[in-house]
Protein backbone atom coordinates (compact mmCIF):
# COMPACT_ATOMS: atom_id res chain seq x y z
CA UNK A 1 0.00 0.00 0.00
CA UNK A 2 1.14 3.09 -0.76
CA UNK A 3 1.11 5.71 2.23
CA UNK A 4 0.20 9.06 1.57
CA UNK A 5 3.18 11.76 2.36
CA UNK A 6 1.88 14.98 4.31
CA UNK A 7 4.98 16.38 3.45
CA UNK A 8 5.14 19.84 2.22
CA UNK A 9 1.75 20.72 4.20
CA UNK A 10 1.45 23.36 6.63
CA UNK A 11 -2.36 23.26 7.39
CA UNK A 12 -4.40 26.55 6.29
CA UNK A 13 -2.58 29.15 7.82
CA UNK A 14 0.84 27.81 6.77
CA UNK A 15 0.21 27.39 3.15
CA UNK A 16 -1.17 31.12 2.81
CA UNK A 17 2.09 32.74 5.34
CA UNK A 18 3.69 33.80 2.75
CA UNK A 19 0.90 36.32 1.38
CA UNK A 20 -0.11 37.13 4.77
CA UNK A 21 3.83 38.42 5.50
CA UNK A 22 3.43 41.48 3.10
CA UNK A 23 -0.55 42.20 3.90
CA UNK A 24 0.50 42.63 7.61
CA UNK A 25 3.56 44.78 6.34
CA UNK A 26 0.94 46.94 4.81
CA UNK A 27 -1.47 47.74 7.03
CA UNK A 28 1.61 48.17 9.56
CA UNK A 29 2.78 50.97 6.99
CA UNK A 30 -1.37 52.52 6.29
CA UNK A 31 -2.01 52.62 10.15
CA UNK A 32 1.63 54.43 11.05
CA UNK A 33 0.93 57.25 8.12
CA UNK A 34 -2.43 57.76 9.36
CA UNK A 35 -1.56 58.12 13.34
CA UNK A 36 1.23 60.26 11.72
CA UNK A 37 -0.90 62.24 9.95
CA UNK A 38 -3.45 62.71 12.85
CA UNK A 39 -0.84 63.83 14.90
CA UNK A 40 0.36 66.49 13.08
CA UNK A 41 -3.74 67.28 12.19
CA UNK A 42 -4.29 67.44 16.19
CA UNK A 43 -0.79 69.43 16.41
CA UNK A 44 -1.97 72.56 13.94
CA UNK A 45 -6.17 72.10 15.43
CA UNK A 46 -3.84 72.98 18.53
CA UNK A 47 -2.21 76.16 17.58
CA UNK A 48 -4.99 77.15 15.28
CA UNK A 49 -7.08 77.09 18.77
CA UNK A 50 -4.50 78.75 21.05
CA UNK A 51 -4.60 81.84 18.01
CA UNK A 52 -8.43 81.75 18.48
CA UNK A 53 -8.15 82.12 22.28
CA UNK A 54 -6.14 85.01 22.10
CA UNK A 55 -8.03 86.80 19.53
CA UNK A 56 -10.34 86.88 22.19
CA UNK A 57 -8.50 88.05 24.93
CA UNK A 58 -7.64 90.66 23.34
CA UNK A 59 -10.97 91.52 22.02
CA UNK A 60 -12.15 91.78 25.26
CA UNK A 61 -9.41 93.77 26.39
CA UNK A 62 -9.37 96.53 23.37
CA UNK A 63 -13.31 96.04 23.06
CA UNK A 64 -13.77 98.82 20.73
CA UNK A 65 -10.04 100.09 20.17
CA UNK A 66 -10.55 102.72 22.74
CA UNK A 67 -9.96 102.48 26.89
CA UNK A 68 -11.16 105.41 28.37
CA UNK A 69 -9.41 105.42 32.00
CA UNK A 70 -8.16 102.44 34.31
CA UNK A 71 -10.88 101.16 35.47
CA UNK A 72 -12.67 100.20 32.27
CA UNK A 73 -9.69 98.66 31.43
CA UNK A 74 -9.46 96.53 35.03
CA UNK A 75 -12.84 95.54 33.94
CA UNK A 76 -12.16 93.95 30.64
CA UNK A 77 -8.74 92.58 32.36
CA UNK A 78 -11.05 90.17 34.90
CA UNK A 79 -13.26 89.20 31.67
CA UNK A 80 -10.56 88.39 29.86
CA UNK A 81 -8.80 85.91 32.93
CA UNK A 82 -11.95 83.75 32.06
CA UNK A 83 -10.28 82.58 29.50
CA UNK A 84 -8.09 79.60 30.70
CA UNK A 85 -7.07 77.55 27.45
CA UNK A 86 -3.97 79.76 27.21
CA UNK A 87 -1.77 81.50 30.29
CA UNK A 88 -1.42 85.11 29.10
CA UNK A 89 0.51 88.63 29.73
CA UNK A 90 -1.05 91.70 28.37
CA UNK A 91 -1.03 95.15 28.20
CA UNK A 92 -0.54 99.16 26.47
CA UNK A 93 3.23 100.16 25.45
CA UNK A 94 2.89 103.77 24.42
CA UNK A 95 3.89 104.70 20.93
CA UNK A 96 5.72 107.63 19.78
CA UNK A 97 4.08 110.09 18.01
CA UNK A 98 6.37 112.45 17.22
CA UNK A 99 8.32 112.28 13.84
CA UNK A 100 12.04 111.96 15.34
CA UNK A 101 11.14 109.11 17.87
CA UNK A 102 11.24 105.54 16.16
CA UNK A 103 10.06 102.24 17.81
CA UNK A 104 12.60 100.46 19.16
CA UNK A 105 11.03 96.73 19.63
CA UNK A 106 9.80 95.06 22.39
CA UNK A 107 11.83 92.86 24.48
CA UNK A 108 9.34 90.27 25.91
CA UNK A 109 11.75 89.00 28.51
CA UNK A 110 11.48 92.24 30.08
CA UNK A 111 8.99 94.09 29.12
CA UNK A 112 7.52 96.62 31.25
CA UNK A 113 4.07 97.94 30.42
CA UNK A 114 3.00 101.44 30.68
CA UNK A 115 2.23 103.32 33.84
CA UNK A 116 0.64 105.96 34.34
CA UNK A 117 2.65 109.02 35.62
CA UNK A 118 -0.62 110.82 36.89
CA UNK A 119 -2.34 107.65 39.14
CA UNK A 120 0.64 105.15 38.75
CA UNK A 121 -1.72 102.32 37.71
CA UNK A 122 0.32 99.71 35.42
CA UNK A 123 -2.03 98.90 32.66
CA UNK A 124 -1.16 94.94 32.80
CA UNK A 125 -3.58 91.66 32.62
CA UNK A 126 -2.54 88.57 33.54
CA UNK A 127 -4.26 85.15 34.07
CA UNK A 128 -1.23 83.65 35.67
CA UNK A 129 1.54 84.58 38.48
CA UNK A 130 3.97 81.96 36.41
CA UNK A 131 6.38 83.68 34.92
CA UNK A 132 7.09 83.27 31.20
CA UNK A 133 10.16 81.23 30.38
CA UNK A 134 11.52 81.81 26.71
CA UNK A 135 13.55 78.55 25.96
CA UNK A 136 11.18 76.00 27.01
CA UNK A 137 7.77 76.91 25.70
CA UNK A 138 6.02 77.91 22.98
CA UNK A 139 5.03 81.52 22.73
CA UNK A 140 2.66 83.44 21.00
CA UNK A 141 2.59 87.16 20.34
CA UNK A 142 0.50 89.27 19.07
CA UNK A 143 0.23 93.52 18.43
CA UNK A 144 -2.98 95.62 18.06
CA UNK A 145 -3.38 99.31 18.24
CA UNK A 146 -5.44 100.68 20.85
CA UNK A 147 -6.38 104.40 22.25
CA UNK A 148 -6.35 105.22 25.66
CA UNK A 149 -7.71 108.22 27.05
CA UNK A 150 -5.25 110.18 29.83
CA UNK A 151 -5.72 113.06 31.68
CA UNK A 152 -3.49 116.20 32.67
CA UNK A 153 -3.54 118.96 34.80
CA UNK A 154 -1.95 122.15 33.32
CA UNK A 155 -0.49 124.87 35.64
CA UNK A 156 -3.41 126.64 36.54
CA UNK A 157 -5.24 123.08 37.82
CA UNK A 158 -8.02 123.04 35.30
CA UNK A 159 -8.20 119.20 34.47
CA UNK A 160 -7.49 118.00 30.16
CA UNK A 161 -7.62 115.30 28.41
CA UNK A 162 -6.34 113.59 25.85
CA UNK A 163 -6.02 110.74 23.57
CA UNK A 164 -2.24 108.46 23.47
CA UNK A 165 -1.96 105.53 20.83
CA UNK A 166 -0.92 102.94 22.45
CA UNK A 167 -0.12 99.12 21.45
CA UNK A 168 -2.04 96.23 22.81
CA UNK A 169 0.61 93.38 23.31
CA UNK A 170 -0.87 89.76 24.54
CA UNK A 171 1.74 87.23 25.36
CA UNK A 172 0.56 83.66 25.52
CA UNK A 173 1.96 80.33 26.30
Amino acid sequence: MLKKSRKGFLGPIGDDLPSLIPLVFALTIFFYVFTFTWNAFDEKNKGFDDDISILRIASVIKANSYIPNYAIFTERCNKAKSFKRVRFKAGLLPLSVKEDEHFEGIDIESIGFFTDPNSGDTYECRNSDEELDIKNQSILIRFFPVALERDYRDAGGERHFFVQPMLLVVIAW
